[in-house]
């Protein structure tokens, strides 16, 4: 009765220790529950999984620019994109949830020598649930959203999806991360901000000269010693919905003050929400500014006027 005992044991800790292929027992019976292979599942994205443990829900917010019809397209696209690369995306807010918005801003360039047309960038945040922000990242396309096909905005989907993971994999990306050596930098001033209500002039042009630097420009302590000066004009509209259409104009000038291009963003925000303090979105805004004024000096090739 002992020995038995005995040979039943061990032929369960064989089948234990071998956990696959078929098994025959001292007795020369054929364990018939053996697994004949191992698991073969599928490789696994550790990279991709940490980001979906490290951000437990996105919620993708409309990019604030284009008209709301593409605005929502670019926004689901981007969703079911997001979804295939592993994250959760979400469109109605929730709560414990990162946020990814974004700001349009329209680059037209004065010279058609360097670039004819327009280009538009997308400046991008990702804020966890506390509302800091912990990276951001751009895309550009040649053109305005009346030149996005249905295909474009797929295009664009993907391409934010992949610089999102890169991003990811890089908290606090910046575009000053690949900034030129600072005595070839241009040098700019930023110069008189007009037309917005409540402390927008002062809001934006101080967010303006604090996140240029960023974004690879220099501060000039003076107007005569900036290689380009930057003039800013917002226009606020009521209009019948019950929102403000609001308009940014910021214009770039040479030192002999010739226009050398100009930087435009819009959006629509609830009635009177500019009226007093404009907060966070003077420095959403600016940054947008500071993304398209950075690559408008880019195209034209120099950071000395000619």
């Amino acid at each position: 009765m002992m020995r038995f005992r005995f040979i039943s044991v061990l032929v369960l800790i064989l089948s234990a220790a071998a956990g696959c292929g078929a098994i025959t027992d001292p007795l020369g019976m054929t364990d018939p529950f053996a697994v004949p292979k191992p698991f073969q599942g599928i490789e696994r994205n550790d990279s991709m999984l940490n980001q979906a443990i490290l951000v437990a829900a996105l919620v993708v917010e409309a990019p604030q620019g284009f008209s709301a019809e593409r605005s929502v397209a670019l926004r689901d696209q981007l969703v079911n994109v997001v979804r295939k690369h592993d994250l959760p995306a979400l469109i109605d807010p929730t709560p414990m949830a990162w946020t990814l918005s974004s700001q349009l801003a329209i680059i037209n360039n004065a010279d058609e020598k360097v670039l004819s047309g327009e280009k538009t960038v997308l400046l991008w945040r990702l804020t966890d649930p506390r509302g800091v922000e912990r990276t951001q990242f751009s895309i550009s396309f040649d053109g305005n959203e009346a030149s996005l096909t249905e295909g474009g905005i797929l295009l664009l989907a993907e391409q934010t999806a992949s610089a999102l993971d890169a991003a990811l994999a890089r908290p606090r990306t910046q575009v000053g991360d690949n900034m030129v050596a600072a005595a070839e930098r241009p040098l700019a001033w930023v110069g008189s901000v007009k037309g917005a209500p409540g402390d927008g002039n002062e809001a934006l042009a101080r967010a303006l000269t604090g996140v240029l630097p960023l974004k690879g420009i220099r501060i000039s302590p003076s107007k005569d010693k900036a290689q380009w000066r930057i003039d800013g004009e917002i226009k606020v509209v009521a209009m019948p919905s019950g929102q403000d259409n609001v308009t940014l104009t910021w214009r770039v000038f040479d030192a002999k003050g010739k226009e050398a291009g100009n930087i435009k963003q819009e959006n629509a925000l609830p009635h009177g929400r500019l009226s007093k303090t404009w907060g966070e979105i003077a420095g959403f805004a600016a940054e947008a500014a500071a993304e398209g004024i950075a690559q408008l000096l880019q195209q034209i090739g120099t950071s000395k006027p000619a």
